[in-house]
């Protein structure tokens, strides 16, 4: 497995180019999970697939309603 980590920015623009509050509110309600290696918060790439998943299974869950 070949695991990448992202910073702010490059996290942000794998998530669509969403704006920094709209990121730091994710990482602090922990739906985005993120480390930290010393001050720097990265987030895994596995963590921003994860989230878009429950991203579509929650867009599909709501058109079979």
């Amino acid at each position: 497995m070949n695991a990448q980590l992202h910073g702010e920015k490059a996290a942000r623009l794998r998530l669509g180019g969403i704006g920094r509050s709209l990121f730091w509110e994710l990482i602090r309600a922990e739906e985005l999970r993120s480390v930290k290696i010393g001050k720097r918060r990265l987030v895994p790439e596995q963590a921003i697939c994860e989230y878009i998943e429950r991203l579509e299974a929650q867009a599909r869950a709501g058109s079979a309603a």
